[in-house]
């Protein structure tokens, strides 16, 4: 737990963001690179449409029908970090156990308040299926865009996505 909370609180302070660390229960992965090192996370948690829950308070994901009427399918995407001197060349593997993980449990909705250069990365260069569901606005140190993810269309069809990594137990610790 303590390298995860490095990672990510590392790659924030460097962006500028306020730290907001997570003590509800949460899958939390640390991404390993070639070189066996921990350089990256991403926590998945879980999701409910309560008015309490502390995405909904930022945006009102829990107003979107899908999400609402789906919510044993959905789970909130956290703290995706790759510290500075690893990223480009490793988000394939952030993004191969991010939909590793989906599959496994047949997610197919993820709400998250993406960072907007990661955003078009995500769109333009991985083609993820998503969809901005708000306008973007200010968030504890940078803009973000409300986002629905919709993993299930690219664990579905696996070879439109040749970025995904297959050997994926050489990738990921979970924390």
């Amino acid at each position: 737990m303590n390298t995860f909370n490095q990672i990510w609180m590392e790659c924030w302070l460097e962006k500028g963001y306020m730290l907001d660390p997570s003590l509800e229960e949460a899958d939390r992965f640390i991404i390993i690179d070639s070189s066996d090192r921990s350089i990256g996370t991403i926590e998945f948690k879980p999701y409910t449409t309560s008015e309490m829950n502390e995405i909904n308070k930022v945006f009102p994901f829990h107003k979107i029908d899908s999400i609402y009427n789906n919510q044993d399918k959905v789970i909130e995407i956290d703290k995706v970090a790759i510290l500075k001197e690893f990223r480009g060349r490793n988000l394939e593997r952030l993004l191969s156990l991010f939909i590793y993980y989906n599959e496994l449990y047949q997610i197919e909705y993820n709400v998250v308040l993406l960072e907007r250069v990661f955003y078009r990365a995500l769109k333009n260069v991985y083609k993820l299926p998503l969809e901005t569901v708000g306008e973007q606005f200010y968030y504890k140190g940078d803009h973000v865009i409300p986002t629905v993810v919709y993993p299930g269309f690219v664990y579905m069809n696996k070879e439109k996505f040749p970025w995904l990594l297959p050997d994926l137990e050489k990738t990921i610790i979970n924390t």
